[in-house]
């Protein structure tokens, strides 16, 4: 092991450094090797490393949020008041249903 006790701040601040870059270095090159070795073992076997791990994984189904979508219905009393149809009615919505009117006379 190598003395630390006599360096300077600024030189163990480098030499963290020069560890970090050796460390990612090094771990390159060892998944490199690792992987050239597989390709070779596969090879020996009559595969290739792609048929071994399935060429391709299955696409991941989309989650999370939603896209946009187009305003269905529209506000008589005013056309800048729009809703989707998804989520809570808004108010003037309900209001319209209160007052006997139908979702369908609001449709864009």
């Amino acid at each position: 092991m190598v003395d630390l006790s006599g360096l300077s701040l600024p030189q163990l601040y480098q030499l963290q450094k020069d560890l970090e870059r050796e460390v990612g270095r090094r771990k390159v090159e060892d998944k490199q090797k690792a992987l050239a070795d597989l390709q070779k073992l596969a090879a020996e076997r009559g595969f290739s490393l792609a048929e071994l791990l399935g060429a391709e994984a299955p696409a991941k189904r989309a989650s999370g949020k939603r896209g946009p979508v187009a305003a269905q219905f529209k506000n008589p009393a005013n056309a800048e008041q729009t809703w989707t149809g998804r989520g809570r009615k808004p108010q003037w919505v309900a209001d319209h249903l209160a007052a006997g009117g139908n979702i369908d006379d609001l449709r864009v």
